[in-house]
């Protein structure tokens, strides 16, 4: 029995992870919890302890496979992240197995359902917050079977995944079970019909009801015509060797420069570059930068188009008081350092967008009244060490000669659904999406698995994205999730071609995370109803009247 439970708790590990990796497909997670159910299962039969060392070795495991390449950067990171984590879905196990110890089986599962996918809504805007495991973000190579993401966002992934499993565990039991195999008697057959057919017709619900709604709808979804010409820089300059030390920002811009100018014509409306494409920008004194001023120039020779590229740029402030809480002193005041995005138009000011979801250990120190003392061990991923000061909201570019309003995400932003609608909610027609990543190296997962994700940002918002990685992949994708156009990963190259804005507003965007909404809600019915059969249990014990 301990070999045959080990196996099974590997064999979750493993078909949890395959769909974060090529070429797997997401609904791999359809049946990925059954093994560990069953070893959950086996435990409560047999009142046996120790069920956690199964489930603990099944987290740790999934998140090694599918999140080992943060070490290529940081093997400090990569050990945080995963034992965090790991941590994290443990307490979620335990907490269920307690709760259907305490109440019933229907109460216990109810609760593991909840409370995951509640945990998975607050993971989003926590302090400390790694939501690259979001079970609905598995399904990100899926995109003709998850149009629904329209109205649910990812989170209607990971409640599909999780009904999807216990209604195919409670099948095998029911299968499995002595009394409906050997027990049922003639006047019983009636009532065995009909519990077959309804369990029948719910599994055909839950797994090709939703598949099938959502191909219609990837084949009939029209896509908003309103076509914004492109170019999309990927410079492909190594963030370790010459990004920061091996080559000079002249050069990095003179590459930028000429791939942009070989694919340029007079349709053109955007060209488009990554993050940290520029560095060690003064805000104040912006227009004065020698590389503003060479982009600049190059807008004077094409005033048609406008410039989106990323850069680091620093405010400084001369005061004695420390303005901001991510403030770092200076000899005359205080300065912030931002990770930004930067609009350089022929018909407008430059406009600047501060990324907002830092990367913790990169660019964010959690709590950084008690733990500054940190960023002695950052890594540096983009000129900077140290927290960052960010954006309070969301800001969308716009030039008074263009119908096009930019929102424009950096990197580790692309994969949080909610915030990302809020660019849609701000006016964003179109979608730019700038990152780096290199950092990851070339046969690791990671650069992949953010670009398949933008494609689910594009089906909850119904908005193109237009993406540009310094070192990754960069990409052109339509309303419907599609990739129409990639590079190859560690090229330099230009992307050129069009997408198409969009007004419409998606229920998703408009209404955001309703399901995590209704599951902290049928969280705290459950753990209502679990406490008072506790103290209906106690009172019992003591013999006082209820």
């Amino acid at each position: 029995m301990l070999k045959r439970n080990l196996l099974l708790s590997l064999l979750s590990a493993v078909l949890l992870s395959l769909p974060w990796h090529a070429p797997f497909s997401g609904l791999i997670l359809l049946v990925a919890w059954l093994p560990l159910l069953l070893v959950e299962e086996d435990f409560s039969r047999r009142s046996a302890r120790g069920c956690w060392k199964y489930y603990t070795l099944t987290f740790i495991v999934w998140n090694i496979i599918t999140t080992y390449w943060i070490y290529k950067a940081t093997l400090f990171g990569a050990v945080g992240a995963i034992i965090g984590n790991s941590v994290q879905m443990v307490l979620i196990f335990a907490l269920f197995r307690w709760v259907k110890k305490k109440t019933t089986n229907a109460i216990g599962y109810a609760f593991l359902v909840a409370l995951w996918i509640a945990w998975e809504y607050f993971y989003f805007d926590a302090e400390i917050s790694w939501p690259w495991l979001v079970l609905g973000n598995g399904f990100s190579k899926d995109i003709q079977l998850v149009q629904w993401f329209e109205y649910t966002g990812v989170l209607g992934g990971s409640l599909w995944a999780w009904l999807v499993n216990l209604s195919l565990f409670a099948y095998l039991k029911h299968l499995s079970s002595k009394f409906n195999r050997h027990c049922e008697v003639r006047s019983n057959q009636g009532l065995k019909f009909k519990r077959w057919f309804f369990i029948h017709c719910s599994l055909f619900i839950l797994i090709i009801l939703p598949i099938v709604i959502s191909l219609v709808r990837f084949y009939t979804y029209e896509e908003k015509t309103a076509p914004c010409n492109v170019v999309v820089i990927q410079p492909n300059i190594d963030p370790y060797s010459d990004k920061y030390s091996g080559m000079s920002a002249e050069e990095q811009l003179d590459i930028f420069l000429s791939l942009g100018a070989a694919k340029i014509d007079t349709a053109t409306d955007y060209v488009i570059g990554p993050e940290t494409a520029l560095s060690h920008i003064i805000e104040q004194q912006i227009i004065f930068h020698r590389d503003i001023r060479r982009l600049y120039d190059f807008v004077a020779q094409h005033p048609h188009l406008a410039i989106v590229t990323g850069a680091t740029t620093a405010y400084k402030y001369y005061t004695d008081q420390r303005p901001t809480e991510t403030a770092r002193k200076m000899e005359g005041g205080f300065y912030d350092t931002y990770n930004t995005a930067v609009q350089i138009a022929a018909d407008t000011v430059i406009q600047l967008y501060h990324k907002s979801k830092l990367v913790i250990g990169a660019e964010k120190t959690p709590y950084p009244k008690f733990f500054r003392f940190l960023e002695n061990y950052y890594i540096d991923l983009g000129g900077n060490v140290g927290t960052m000061g960010i954006d309070s909201v969301r800001k969308v570019f716009k030039s008074p000669g263009r119908p096009f309003r930019i929102g424009t995400a950096i990197c580790y932003e692309g994969i949080y659904g909610r915030f990302y609608t809020e660019y849609v909610k701000k006016g964003a027609n179109l979608m730019f999406i700038i990152s780096n990543d290199g950092w990851w190296g070339n046969h690791t997962a990671g650069y992949k698995q953010l670009l398949y994700q933008s494609s689910l940002r594009a089906i909850e918002t119904r908005r193109s994205i237009a993406r540009s990685a310094n070192t990754g992949i960069s990409a052109l994708i339509n309303q419907r999730g599609e990739i129409e156009q990639r590079t190859e990963w560690w090229a330099p190259a230009a992307l050129k071609g069009s997408i198409n804005a969009n007004e419409d507003i998606t229920f998703y965007v408009r209404n955001g995370d309703m399901i995590g909404r209704i599951a902290v809600f049928a969280l705290v019915l459950l753990c209502l109803y679990t406490l008072s059969r506790l103290v209906l249990k106690h009172k019992r014990v003591k013999g006082i009247p209820i």
